[in-house]
């Protein structure tokens, strides 16, 4: 720890370091999503959960993971909006709003962790200059969502590695830079179907799915976009 971000006591309620929150403190964090109590409290999906007793560690909650990640942003007085930038930048602080939406809880080590991903590029259409071209495309995509991509597959012969990768837990994400690169027809829906049913997703830049197992795909700007459902 950075001895000198410690605070002796809860800039809310006031308690010590190693001390629960009051009820009513408005810094306190949900254990089980991680994110302010209060909020939880304001959610019809989370307001009736138990958001365990928190106590103060000397840190603002999500502050520490921001910094680690790079997550910050600063205020452009010429644009009158706020911008991202890296932690290390003086007068910046925390974007807990993308923290929130892209970071996973791990409620038992009580801290944010950056969501794993492995880059996959199925299809080999252009060789292999095409496919690097591809794979940079679905990085770039990634740090942009704030992903940590640990490994990358390139070809059909891959597809294993890469669902073993899902199954094992190694990573929680497939990120393809477009529908065509992850497959066509059914195999497209069968690799879907596995990745989901080794406890992952598929997702990429212009590339959703949605709940029922749809692949929603964005194309030009101003079209409308391809909806995929495997003949459904």
């Amino acid at each position: 720890m950075d001895e000198e971000l410690l605070r002796g006591s809860c800039p809310a309620c006031e308690v010590g370091i190693g001390e629960t929150h009051a009820d009513d403190c408005d810094v306190a964090e949900c254990l089980a999503t991680g994110r302010k109590r209060m909020w939880c409290w304001a959610q019809a999906d989370t307001a009736g959960h138990d958001c365990g007793q928190a106590d103060w560690t000397g840190r603002w909650p999500g502050h520490r993971e921001c910094r680690e990640f790079g997550w910050h942003v600063q205020w452009d007085r010429e644009a009158q909006t706020w911008s991202r930038c890296s932690s290390d930048v003086p007068g910046s602080g925390p974007e807990l709003t993308r923290l929130y939406a892209q970071a996973r809880w791990n409620a038992d080590q009580r801290q944010w962790e950056r969501r794993r991903a492995v880059v996959f590029i199925g299809v080999l259409r252009g060789g292999r200059a095409a496919a690097e071209e591809l794979a940079k495309v679905a990085q770039r995509w990634a740090v942009h969502e704030g992903l940590d991509v640990v490994c990358e597959h390139v070809g059909a012969h891959a597809w294993r590695s890469v669902v073993a990768d899902v199954a094992d837990g190694r990573v929680e994400l497939v990120v393809v830079p477009s529908v065509a690169a992850l497959g066509h027809g059914r195999q497209l829906f069968a690799r879907i179907a596995a990745v989901r049913d080794a406890g992952g997703n598929v997702a990429g830049p212009g590339v959703v799915v949605d709940e029922d197992g749809r692949v929603v795909e964005k194309t030009l700007p101003g079209e409308a976009r391809r909806i995929h459902d495997g003949g459904r």
